[in-house]
């Protein structure tokens, strides 16, 4: 008898489990994508991945490596992705249907206010007797991949000097190709879409044999008559190795987090929480990192895409937003 009471009992134990595995909530796979191994944003983006798999429940969130932010709209439009880091101006340029978009993607939203502000990194070896952009012409030249937000910076720059491809001999490759490109002499020059302080400028400027070039009054002048959007900044003197110059380059609004407008509101609001939560982390992770927070969300006016009502909400909830 005590033996059929202990069988019964387990039996109903094994059911209890069971029956409560099966109410389970399934685990909500989530991708999210970043841009080159190279980069800041990639190790940025395994931090935030890890941050949200830690603090919200049933999500297993992974970062990828992808072509940074035009390839990041692209995998969100497709559904590859759910959520990415992206270039604020990428973002407005999508949403708007502004080239290389041919059409408007009014479904793109922001999870986050700005994490950092990137910059143009222009560079060229010191034997190839490059002093200024305008000495680009008929040189071999090493861009981002057709498409992306750093290939559309080096058009841009190039046309600010009254160039274009045809007038120098560009390959479009991935940021590592291009530093180790510039390294073994197959290129002149670059114009690299990565972001401050990242490990592979400084890899490119260990050896001395690379300088970095300003970016003109004039030549801003020209590149803020196709966006506005594009303003003024400063590389500091020592950010890489053998720099002790300051370089007076451009800028772009902060770079934000995507997702579509689609994204469940509720999970979108956690998801924001955890990152802003979490600052100590993340600020961490790299030196461009130091600048996320509350000082980056911006008015919605300001913004260059619509906050994600989820995230919208936490931001008003912490007086941040009205």
């Amino acid at each position: 008898m005590k033996n059929s009471i202990r069988i019964a009992a387990v039996e109903v134990l094994i059911l209890a489990v069971a029956g409560s595995a099966a109410f389970a909530a399934p685990i909500k796979q989530m991708s999210m994508g970043t841009a080159g191994v190279s980069g800041s944003n990639y190790p940025t983006g395994i931090a935030m991945a890890q941050v949200w798999n830690q603090n919200i429940a049933n999500i297993k969130v992974v970062a990828i490596a992808t072509g940074g932010s035009a390839n990041n709209i692209d995998l969100l439009r497709t559904n590859d992705i759910d959520v990415a880091m992206c270039r604020s101006l990428e973002a407005y340029r999508a949403t708007n249907g502004i080239a290389p978009y041919p059409e408007k993607m009014p479904w793109l939203r922001s999870l986050t206010g700005g994490l950092f502000s990137d910059v143009f990194q222009v560079v060229a070896s010191k034997s190839s007797g490059i002093k200024s952009i305008a000495d680009f012409k008929g040189k071999r030249i090493a861009v981002g991949p057709v498409g992306s937000g750093g290939e559309i910076d080096a058009r841009e720059t190039l046309a600010a000097y009254g160039l274009t491809y045809k007038d120098v001999k560009a390959s479009f490759v991935e940021y590592t190709q291009g530093i180790e490109m510039l390294q073994d002499g197959q290129v002149d020059c670059g114009i690299l879409g990565l972001a401050l302080g990242a490990s592979g400028m400084s890899e490119l400027m260990l050896d001395n044999k690379v300088v970095i070039l300003p970016i003109t009054d004039q030549a801003l002048a020209n590149l803020r008559k196709v966006n506005p959007n594009y303003g003024r900044r400063t590389i500091p003197a020592d950010t890489y190795p053998n720099q002790p110059y300051a370089v007076a380059t451009v800028g772009t609004p902060p770079d934000i987090i995507i997702t579509r407008v689609e994204l469940d509101n509720d999970l979108a609001y956690q998801m924001t929480k955890a990152l802003y939560e979490n600052l100590k982390t993340l600020n961490s992770v790299t030196s461009l990192m130091k600048q996320f927070g509350p000082a980056l969300v911006l008015p919605e006016d300001q913004m260059l895409i619509p906050y994600h009502p989820g995230a919208k909400k936490y931001f008003v909830e912490q007086g941040w937003l009205k």
